[in-house]
């Protein structure tokens, strides 16, 4: 019933019906189903609940070794979303050492340290990870991410690189739809507009349900054509599609910023603080709420011209910034 559940989408009878399988019994698949209990405590940033699930079936004797590879995985990715840097490595580096021939504990270990700005540690981990199954598209979209972190950052020659391999993936991998979306983010980044709104719209037609796919078409249509009507209408359609996206929430708030529509912006920010899984971008939203919130009082109260998008943005900056 519960796999009947998620097939379906239905997500929120989902956590209490695992917790009333857990506390069953006997209770079959018992770490089974606490490894998907904490995953699904993590999605809704309950981290709490996530650890008790991940720690209960590492320490578990009767576990299977897959099972606390797994656990040691999603455990990791919780410490990493609480910025608890050290553990998060910690687990990831046990995955890898109890499953050396498997694929997964790579590929996590090195989105940890494309995050951390690591790119030579995540490329070396993202070709073993290919190394081990080619057929695997996820590491093959994070090492050209990396490479063009690198391409960026330390040597621009490697630009051309990057592209040819962006075309390779793209043909190997010709259905799925972040290899797409990953282009598209290259040739926005490099200002290519049309090139990546196409690879945008051919991501959004192989995965329909993905509306994040959507909410980067719209940011397009602000950044190439300063159109913000166009933008509001795909990030509605989007959200009408998908409420709980706190992406597309968050790029609706910027639009309704411009368009000085204050109070809107704030209870998009406040639904997609609700549902962000990480302390940084919870950080980030945080800052934004409270900026616009500082903005509207005091033109309303004062009647004076708001300050501009680029303004509020960098206030944000500059709260999430580390002291010191």
């Amino acid at each position: 019933q519960i796999l009947s559940d998620i097939e379906q989408k239905e997500y929120d009878v989902v956590p209490d019906k695992l917790d009333n399988a857990i506390g069953e019994e006997p209770v079959k698949f018992l770490n089974q189903l606490r490894v998907l209990r904490g995953i699904f405590a993590w999605v809704m940033a309950d981290y709490q609940t996530a650890l008790q699930n991940f720690d209960a079936v590492i320490l578990d004797t009767k576990s299977y070794m897959r099972l606390k590879v797994q656990a040691h995985i999603h455990r990791g990715e919780v410490y990493q979303a609480k910025g608890d840097k050290n553990r998060a490595l910690a687990d990831y580096n046990t995955a890898v050492q109890l499953d050396e021939d498997h694929p997964d504990p790579y590929l996590h270990r090195a989105q940890f340290y494309l995050s951390i700005e690591g790119l030579e540690q995540a490329i070396k981990d993202l070709n073993k990870c290919i190394s081990l199954d080619e057929e695997f598209a996820a590491p093959w979209t994070q090492l050209v991410y990396g490479q063009y972190q690198m391409a960026r950052t330390m040597s621009p020659s490697l630009l051309d690189e990057v592209f040819r391999n962006l075309g390779k993936m793209q043909e190997k991998f010709a259905n799925v739809a972040d290899v797409f979306a990953l282009y598209g983010q290259v040739l926005q980044d490099q200002r290519q507009f049309s090139a990546a709104e196409e690879k945008f719209q051919e991501a959004q037609r192989l995965s329909p349900d993905n509306v994040t796919y959507k909410a980067h078409v719209a940011t397009l249509k602000m950044m190439a054509e300063n159109n913000f009507d166009a933008a509001l209408v795909l990030l509605n359609e989007a959200h009408d599609k998908d409420p709980k996206c706190d992406f597309v929430l968050e790029n609706l708030g910027m639009i309704y910023i411009q368009k000085q529509m204050y109070p809107e912006a704030l209870e998009c920010f406040k639904k997609a603080l609700e549902l962000v899984k990480t302390e940084a971008e919870a950080a980030h939203l945080s800052a934004l709420y409270i900026g616009i919130q500082c903005q509207w009082e005091v033109c309303d109260e004062y009647n004076v011209k708001p300050v501009s998008l680029a303004d509020l943005q960098d206030f944000s900056q500059m709260m999430t910034a580390p002291q010191g």
